[in-house]
C-alpha cells in the first residue's frame, strides 16, 4: 500500500512540473511570432512552421487576425468557456458578480484533495479525444466546433473523475495545451527526460512520425515563393476591426520542404496590415494540408 502511495503522489508532482514546462515553453513562442510581426513574409513563415512543425494550429492563431484586438486567451474565455460556467452568459460582457461552475462551493473533497494526480488522469483522458477532433476537422481551421465539442467532453470528463461540478478556465487551458504538446510529441519524437534532483525518470523516448517518415535527422524548412498585394478582404467585422483600419494586404505562396530539395506541398497564406504589424487573415487561409505530412 505505502509503494502505491508514493506512486500517486509522485505522478501528482511530476503532472505540475510538466504543465509548467508546457506554459512556459508557450510564452517563448508568443514571443519569438510577435518579433515577426513587422514582416508579412517572416509572419506568414512563423504561422506555417508552428503547424508544421508540432501540429499546433492552436499556437499558430496568436498572429492571427483572431488575436488582433484581444488576447487568444480571452477570446476563448468570452466565447466559448464563460457560456459554460455562467447561465446565460453574452460574449464580452462582465463576468463581475456572476455565479456560475467556478464558485469554490462547488469544490468537492477530490478537488480540495486533489495533489495533481487527478488533474494528469483528466489531461490523459482527454487526449484520445482531443486527437480525434484534430483529425475530423482536418486541423484547426474550424477552431469554433473544436473548442466548443472539447469544452464539452472536457465537462463531462471532470464531473466523471471529480466527482462534483466545478468547472473553470484554468481547468479548461492546462488540458487543452498538455494535449497539444502530446500530440505534437506524437510527430517530433521525444527522448528519455529524467528528474535532475530524484534521478526518476519522467517518460522515456519515443520515435515520431515524423522520423518515421522522413527519418531521424529530418527537418522542415519554409520559404516563400510568391508575394503580391491582393484585395481579398477577410470578414474582419467577425473579430470588430474596422476594414479602415487595413493598411495592406497580401497574397503569399509558402513551400514547405524536408531538408535542402524535397519540396512536401505548398499553401496559399494571406495576411493582413493593421497599424505597423502583420497578422495572418485566418479565415481566408486554407491550412488543412499542414498536417496531414506525417501520412
Amino acid at each position: 500500500m505505502a509503494k502505491k502511495e508514493f506512486n500517486v503522489k509522485l505522478y501528482g508532482i511530476l503532472s505540475i512540473i510538466f504543465v509548467a514546462l508546457i506554459l512556459g515553453l508557450l510564452t517563448v513562442r508568443t514571443f519569438i511570432t510577435r518579433y515577426n510581426a513587422f514582416d508579412p513574409g517572416k509572419t506568414a513563415s512563423a504561422y506555417v512552421s508552428t503547424i508544421v512543425e508540432t501540429g499546433d494550429g492552436y499556437g499558430a492563431y496568436k498572429i492571427s487576425l483572431l488575436s488582433k484586438n484581444s488576447k487568444f486567451g480571452d477570446f476563448i474565455r468570452n466565447n466559448f468557456i464563460y457560456p459554460e460556467i455562467y447561465e446565460n452568459y453574452e460574449p464580452g460582457s462582465s463576468t463581475k458578480g456572476l455565479k456560475g461552475l467556478n464558485d469554490e462551493s462547488l469544490k468537492g473533497e477530490k478537488t480540495k484533495n486533489d495533489n495533481g494526480a487527478l488533474e494528469g488522469e483528466l489531461i490523459d483522458s482527454m487526449y484520445p479525444y482531443y486527437k480525434s477532433l484534430i483529425e475530423a476537422n482536418n486541423g484547426w481551421d474550424y477552431y469554433d466546433i473544436i473548442f466548443k465539442s472539447y469544452i464539452s467532453r472536457l465537462k463531462e470528463q471532470r464531473k466523471e473523475i471529480f466527482g462534483d461540478d466545478y468547472f473553470d478556465d484554468e481547468t479548461f487551458f492546462t488540458c487543452i495545451e498538455s494535449n497539444i504538446k502530446t500530440y505534437g510529441e506524437e510527430l517530433t519524437g521525444t527522448e528519455d527526460v529524467t528528474d535532475k534532483n530524484t534521478g526518476v525518470q519522467i517518460s522515456s523516448a519515443s520515435v515520431g512520425e515524423y522520423q518515421k517518415k522522413y527519418g531521424d535527422d529530418y527537418r522542415f524548412t519554409v520559404e516563400i515563393k510568391e508575394s503580391k498585394d491582393t484585395d481579398v478582404i477577410a470578414d474582419t467585422a467577425l473579430y470588430d476591426i474596422s476594414p479602415d483600419s487595413i493598411k495592406g494586404e497580401k497574397e503569399m505562396i509558402l513551400t514547405v520542404r524536408c531538408g535542402e530539395e524535397t519540396v512536401i506541398d505548398e499553401i496559399k497564406v494571406y495576411a493582413v496590415k493593421i497599424g505597423h504589424s502583420w497578422f495572418i487573415d485566418n479565415i481566408n487561409t486554407d491550412t488543412g494540408i499542414l498536417y496531414n505530412f506525417y501520412k
